[in-house]
């Protein structure tokens, strides 16, 4: 259908927390789609925060987040008290909040206030199917925001959501009136809108039942089946906001510089076209000494691996207007790319410069250069093959230095213990840049593969 944006109860989908059940970003997955789950369900103010820190601990620092706290299983309108609470915590712990709430032009402004992102007020009670029932509430919100407003309940026709927009509405959010509306193209009658109820045909049913809160499903991030843990990642996507530039670049240059993880064995020989050398970049950032190395380069292929879908977008306008024929891009996990989709001996330099140095000693578990992972390297290098680290903290140095000094089929270019020169062809980056304005060192490891 063209969606672009998904949103999604946390509460009653499966994200990982359960491995034996379907998971939703098989179907979903975030390269392709903007996910934006939300804490539909949730009665309170910490029920919401809390959901939307599993959700965040579930995508891996996923900050994008509709909030909604309900007022009761009736009608299904929004606890504006516990909403104002839930808000201002979550923006506080750095979330982008687009907000459930009523249409109140004061509680909107109060709620823009806090930092909210998109203000989202209802039209009409959740899944009525009335329409907008008060216009001039709704127009008094649209023209004192400074931020987009989006009719989130109500709407049961397509002329609800024109008017909506005609009004100035950013956008309408849809569910019932389309779910369900009757096809006339498979002979159910020509049924253009679901029927119009004081509530929801959900909220009706429940009304007879004493305590809804007490059946509500509880998810928690922790795995309590015996089924495998997942695995801790080395990153968090802090994406903020994607340009429109970015996202044109994806548009209209992914199909020819981006790869789709499947999980199976890819030949690289046939994705370039050529036998060649190749050049492993993970986490390349905003894609500038990719780039400059691949043009300056054009007899060895580059494959590059970056999470954060801005500077993927980045690097893919910089690639198109340099007409690059020798640079692929993964927005994946490194570890699945490499575990997965690389073949052994495959690669005969991998890059990986100022990766996320986790300098908390709690986090330390999530730094990339770990044993296992310099061990899954190791299988995919061919013999004399360069891994080239960088870093500017003095803690994350001695620790590369200590993991591969000790790993097998390593060995350092300079000596033991050694660190190297910055070689010419590293240019600066971004991240080496902030963190020499910040007074930090920077170090440079070289190592070659000896094969066994």
């Amino acid at each position: 259908a063209g969606a672009e944006i998904v949103t999604f109860a946390v509460r009653r989908m499966n994200l990982g927390q359960d491995a034996t059940q379907p998971n939703l970003l098989d179907a979903l997955p975030p390269t392709r789609y903007t996910l934006l789950p939300n804490t539909a369900g949730c009665y309170d103010a910490a029920e919401a925060i809390r959901t939307c820190r599993l959700a965040r601990e579930l995508l891996d620092g996923h900050t994008l987040i509709k909030l909604e706290v309900l007022g009761d299983a009736r009608t299904l309108f929004p606890n504006v008290i516990e909403t104002l609470a839930a808000a201002e915590q979550l923006v506080a712990e750095g979330f982008e909040v687009m907000v459930y709430t009523s249409d109140d032009p004061i509680l909107a402004r109060r709620l823009e206030d806090i930092g909210c992102v998109a203000i989202m007020p209802l039209a009409a009670p959740i899944g009525s199917g009335l329409g907008i029932q008060n216009r001039y509430t709704l127009l008094e919100i649209i023209e004192n925001a400074k931020v987009p407003v989006i009719v989130d309940a109500g709407v049961g026709t397509a002329s609800d959501a024109a008017i909506a927009m005609e009004l100035g509405c950013a956008g309408v959010l849809m569910n019932t009136a389309i779910a369900g509306a009757r096809d006339a193209r498979r002979g159910a009658g020509r049924t253009r809108c679901i029927p119009r109820r004081t509530h929801s045909a959900q909220a009706l049913c429940q009304r007879d039942q004493p305590d809804r809160r007490a059946g509500r499903l509880s998810m928690q991030a922790a795995n309590t089946s015996g089924a495998q843990a997942r695995p801790i990642r080395s990153f968090v996507r802090r994406e903020g906001r994607i340009t429109p530039a970015q996202q044109r670049a994806f548009a209209q240059h992914w199909q020819r510089y981006g790869l789709d993880y499947t999980g199976q064995p890819r030949d690289l020989d046939q994705l370039f076209g050529r036998h060649a050398s190749r050049v492993l970049e993970i986490g390349f950032g905003n894609g500038e000494a990719l780039a400059a190395s691949a043009a300056a380069d054009a007899t060895r292929d580059y494959l590059g691996i970056e999470v954060h879908r801005p500077g993927v977008g980045r690097l893919l306008h910089a690639l198109a207007a340099a007409n690059a024929g020798n640079t692929r891009l993964y927005a994946h996990d490194a570890v699945e790319v490499l575990r997965e989709e690389l073949a052994p001996t495959s690669l005969d330099e991998v890059r990986i410069w100022f990766p996320d140095p986790w300098h908390k000693k709690r986090h330390h578990k999530r730094r990339l250069i770990q044993p296992e992972f310099v061990a899954l390297l190791s299988s995919r290098m061919a013999s004399g093959g360069l891994l080239h680290l960088a870093t500017d903290w003095a803690d994350y140095a001695a620790h590369m230095l200590a993991v591969l000094d000790a790993a097998p089929g390593w060995s350092n270019c300079v000596g033991a213990g050694m660190t190297a020169p910055r070689p010419a062809w590293r240019s600066a980056t971004h991240f080496e840049q902030r963190g020499l304005r910040q007074g930090h060192g920077v170090w440079d490891f070289l190592y070659r593969h000896q094969a066994d």
